[in-house]
């Protein structure tokens, strides 16, 4: 077993930032020893999912999304703020070029001594991360060369106006707006067990969407559609 006693070293203090150390100096769980202790927990696991999105180029419901939503769980009902507000801090934080680099360096940096020993536990002061989190986080040298990195973002139930189509690409042929997500036309890819004849000569459909969206010097900027979903058109 590896045993972490954070010392918080600089480059971790420097991805803490303030807004969030003011959002959580509010009755923090007597299991977490400090404030400095939930924020780099919060940076380290958003900051490790992100990774793994980029990694496998979707969005998984597997055990290391789950420790983040279980922590940003403790952390809204502790601070008053919704689950929806925590992840748009982080988001405005670790959305620039630079930051995200940052980021991933230090993410790598925690969780590559466990993961040189085949994915063993890490305990984080009174939190253990267990094997099948750790073994879920890319390695460092996925990603030691990359520029692109991309996000991935899920939506259910969004209305999507049909903008385009292209018989010869039935699948990928299609463009549309995500309203309520974006007001730019985008890309859009169909995928299973969605078909085109799902969505063939609508105007207006309803349907669940993962958004790609691709990290520019402005920050993250929507880029491509999955439809993995249709639940009703016009």
């Amino acid at each position: 077993m590896v045993s972490l006693i954070v010392a918080f070293q600089d480059d971790l203090k420097t991805e803490i930032p303030p807004m969030l150390e003011d959002l959580f100096k509010v009755n923090i769980p007597d299991s977490y020893d400090s404030l400095v202790t939930v924020v780099t927990m919060i940076i380290l696991f958003y900051g490790a999912s992100f990774l793994k999105d980029a990694a496998v180029k979707a969005v998984e419901d597997g055990a290391l999304r789950r420790k983040l939503d279980n922590i940003v769980d403790q952390l809204a009902k502790n601070t008053g703020k919704s689950k929806e507000e925590i992840k748009k801090l982080l988001d405005a934080k670790y959305g620039k070029p630079a930051t995200v680099k940052r980021l991933a360096k230090a993410v790598q940096g925690f969780f590559i001594p466990s993961q040189r020993e085949g994915g063993v536990p890490i305990l984080f002061d009174r939190e253990r991360v267990e094997p099948e989190v750790v073994k879920e986080i890319p390695y460092a040298e996925e990603f030691s060369a990359r520029e692109d990195f991309e996000r991935y973002d899920s939506y259910n139930d969004v209305t999507l106006e049909i903008h385009a189509q292209d018989k010869d690409k039935i699948s990928t042929g299609w463009a549309a707006v995500p309203k309520g997500v974006s007001e730019t036309r985008l890309r859009m890819k169909l995928v299973e067990p969605v078909t085109a004849h799902d969505i063939w000569t609508k105007d207006t459909i309803r349907g669940d969407i993962t958004v790609v969206s691709k990290l520019t010097s402005d920050g993250y900027a929507p880029a491509e559609i999955h439809l993995t979903a249709v639940r009703n058109s016009d």
